[in-house]
């Protein structure tokens, strides 16, 4: 195979990372061992996968070396792959419980990955208090997207219990790449302009921008770089903490229906909850709202009654509002707020307002700005990613949770990724060490933040704020 030249955005994920922003994703997944399974189940299931060859792409390619590998950089196919390396076996101290799961995710997730070998990792691990496994999967996002890393990784699995037969997923063919980085973006774009109506997804882009700029603050809409700065925005460290919690979707959508809203303004408003009252104790609340880059799904006037167009909102997360029910209409609003300017959009020309959304602050993470702006362009992101929509077996060890673990940006020190199977919402919660030492805590407060919402939301609504 010839070397593949990478694309604007596996370029953008090679450029942007430092030696304190790492551009890699994982998955956490933990397993309960088949029913009548010996001491050595997981070491023969780890044996059984050193078997397959990794012969497939992206899990063959590592970065072609030489002159032009800073300016042009290509994948090439390496053929002497050292399987030791990239598939480890670990185990918990004792007691083995969430506590040392969560240190040793922290750890793995802090170190980066070697650019002389193809750019991924997989750790099974061992020693859990409840005699389950786990499987932390990481790779770099020039490779690979976190939605195309679960889908990776589920497609080893089987809703079988009994097919134990599943290959090691380094060995399944490649998936299709998935859409939508952001900086691939921006080359859409530029092919959409050439076949529509230019004047038309200009005039569209920019009335779209000026209707968000010329915003009052009360109509949800908020523009970039208007966020306060908090902990949640500073310079990061090398080192991660990595913190989970799970939600009953059942519980989500029944407070969804009764307050009139969308599963998505119940995950906000939880988030919310949970980032003001940890910003409350540190002293770092912010008078002004916290400000959430989320990912958006909403259908274009062009394709009433078929897909869905995707783009970026900034939404006020109500954070300066004591009030859990106030809170939840303020969330409420900005979403539908954002969803209202972005229906306005063709497709061509959302995808234009996106990457001019965009545009600064990719460059800002690839030129080092970014760490010297007092006004950040949100504070945190929570993004929510597709999971299995069925109960998932691996050779008969039946799929637990399955949490991702994401990406900081310098200046960003927090992300809140979820991804939903088996009736839950699994959150990971991937922070700087030093910035957010106790992120654990803000992921304790998001279970204790629904149980919240379910109590007040019949409250009347009080407009206090802090």
């Amino acid at each position: 195979m010839a070397a593949k030249r990478l694309s604007l955005a596996d370029s953008f994920f090679l450029n942007a990372e430092s030696r304190d922003a790492y551009m890699h994703v994982a998955m956490l997944h933990r397993y309960a061992l088949p029913e009548g399974a010996g001491p050595d189940w997981v070491g023969q299931m780890i044996a059984r996968m050193k078997s397959y060859p990794v012969d497939q792409s992206p899990f063959n390619l590592r970065l072609k070396t030489g002159l032009g590998s800073k300016v042009a950089p290509a994948w090439e196919v390496d053929d002497k792959i050292d399987i030791d390396y990239h598939l480890r076996h670990a185990a918990l101290p004792h007691p083995g419980g969430e506590r040392e799961l969560g240190v040793l995710i922290s750890r793995l997730h802090s170190q980066p990955l070697d650019k002389n070998r193809p750019l991924w990792e997989c750790t099974i691990i061992e020693g859990l208090d409840d005699g389950s496994f786990a499987i932390y999967f990481k790779i770099h996002h020039a490779l690979m997207d976190g939605m195309s890393g679960s889908r990776t990784m589920s497609r080893c699995l089987s809703p079988d219990p009994s097919n134990t037969n599943m290959p090691a997923f380094w060995a399944m063919p490649p998936l299709k790449r998935a859409s939508a980085a952001v900086p691939k973006a921006i080359a859409e774009s530029a092919q959409a302009l050439a076949r529509t109506n230019v004047l038309s997804v200009l005039g569209q882009s920019f009335k779209a921008w000026m209707r968000m700029l010329r915003a009052a603050p009360e109509s949800g809409l908020i523009g970039p770089y208007r966020s306060p700065s908090c902990s949640l925005n500073a310079i990061v460290s090398p080192q991660r903490r990595f913190a989970t919690q799970s939600l009953p979707i059942d519980r989500m959508k029944a407070v969804a229906t009764n307050a009139g809203g969308t599963l998505n303004d119940i995950v906000l408003a939880v988030c919310a909850t949970a980032l003001r009252r940890y910003l409350l104790e540190q002293g770092d609340l912010p008078i002004k709202p916290l400000v959430s880059s989320i990912p958006v799904s909403i259908r274009t006037r062009e394709e009433a009654g078929e897909g869905n167009g995707i783009s970026l909102a900034l939404a006020s997360l109500g954070t300066h509002i004591a009030d859990p029910k106030a809170r939840f209409e303020h969330i409420k609003a900005s979403m539908q707020a954002n969803k209202d300017l972005l229906g306005t959009l063709s497709k061509p020309a959302m995808t234009l307002y996106t990457n001019l959304l965009m545009a600064p602050f990719m460059i800002g993470q690839m030129t080092g700005l970014a760490a010297r702006t007092k006004r950040p362009m949100y504070n945190t992101m929570v993004s929510n990613v597709p999971g299995p929509t069925e109960v998932l077996y691996l050779n008969g060890a039946r799929l637990l949770s399955a949490y991702p673990v994401s990406l900081i940006f310098n200046g960003q020190a927090l992300n809140i990724t979820l991804l939903s199977y088996d009736g839950h919402m699994h959150f990971g919660f991937t922070a700087c060490r030093v910035a957010l030492p106790r992120v654990q805590k803000i992921a304790v407060y998001l279970g204790e933040a629904l149980e919240e919402i379910e109590r007040d939301y019949a409250c009347g609504i009080s407009a206090s704020v802090a």
